[in-house]
């Protein structure tokens, strides 16, 4: 549900908005990527790349968040 109001995070960001561990949260968003819930993009801030996580838009609008 944090992904439907930002749409697309870091891990980083996921940890402080859930409160939730490294580790499981990794476990958990691979499981939603291979179910097709989620997809993984790479982004770039300060010539640092690091993994987004984003919110398929068909899920998004089936939320009526969109």
């Amino acid at each position: 549900m944090v992904l439907s109001n930002k749409y697309c995070l870091s891990l980083e960001e996921l940890e402080k908005l859930t409160g939730v561990k490294r580790n499981v949260l990794l476990v958990v968003l691979s499981r939603l990527a291979k179910k097709g819930v989620i997809t993984r993009t790479w982004g770039s801030f300060a010539g640092k790349r690091y993994r987004k996580y984003c919110l398929k838009t068909a899920i998004k609008e089936a939320l009526g968040v969109a």
